[in-house]
């Protein structure tokens, strides 16, 4: 396989673009990682890639993509580097403050510091940057669930989502739901997820007090749901 990816890579000009492009079209890359009967006798293990194998987004693709939900990304190219949101900023050792949102920028322009980088990136296995490394891990720990729960990041930007929805004004929760899965997860939801999500619309309407005819202009009510789908599994890895 190598011999023939080699052959064909020299033959396409040496571009580099066309041989990932090639890669991800493949059959092997787009498989499902849900696995056949079969495969899970055959290969338990998925050595023989008989399906794909689950695997966490890293930390900069999280971000961004709750920045791209939630409306606030700012998709423009180039530019300085901002300064990653810290809880005690020093500046007499030139760790100074910068946005909890990063202003709205993808990722890639958080600057990083050797004293002290992003907590968030950090926490999805950002590589530390005094060390020179081959390879990023990928863990799956209770902090990266915990941060997902708590970071005043993903709960500014669940505020963020949530008043962007109300102002649509839907006319029903269940077509707000369905609305919401279209835009985190690109699909529609099932009816088993609907009626879930339905009902805790209106589980915390109840926890808030909020009216019922109140319920679809309620930033709290939303925000909450917009909480609890940044915390989807599907959101979080790659299937």
């Amino acid at each position: 396989m190598l011999d023939y990816l080699a052959w064909r890579f020299v033959g396409n000009g040496w571009s580099i673009k066309k041989q990932i492009r090639f890669l991800l079209l493949s059959q092997s890359f787009r498989q499902e990682s849900r696995a056949e009967e079969a495969a899970q006798k055959t290969d338990p293990q998925n050595r023989l890639l008989s399906h794909y194998s689950v695997r966490r987004l890293e930390g900069e693709s999280i971000r961004d993509s709750i920045l791209a939900v939630s409306g606030r990304l700012d998709r423009t190219m180039y530019g300085p580097p901002v300064q990653p949101n810290r809880e005690e900023p020093k500046d007499y050792r030139k760790l100074f403050q910068g946005p909890l949102d990063g202003d709205g920028r993808r990722s890639l322009y958080t600057k990083v510091t050797r004293h002290e980088g992003s907590r968030f990136l950090e926490t999805f296995d950002f590589p530390n940057p005094t060390v020179a490394r081959g390879n990023r891990d990928s863990t799956n720990v209770p902090p990266q669930a915990l941060a997902l729960l708590n970071d005043p990041f993903v709960l500014e930007q669940a505020g963020v989502w949530a008043g962007r929805l109300i102002a649509k004004n839907a006319p029903t929760p269940g077509a707000r739901v369905e609305e919401m899965f279209r835009q985190l997860l690109g699909r529609s939801p099932d009816e088993a997820e609907r009626e879930r999500f339905t009902g805790l619309t209106n589980e915390i309407a109840s926890l808030h007090k909020v009216a019922t005819d109140k319920v679809m202009g309620s930033q709290s009510v939303w925000k909450d749901i917009a909480h609890a789908m940044f915390n989807l599994k599907e959101f979080v890895y790659v299937w």
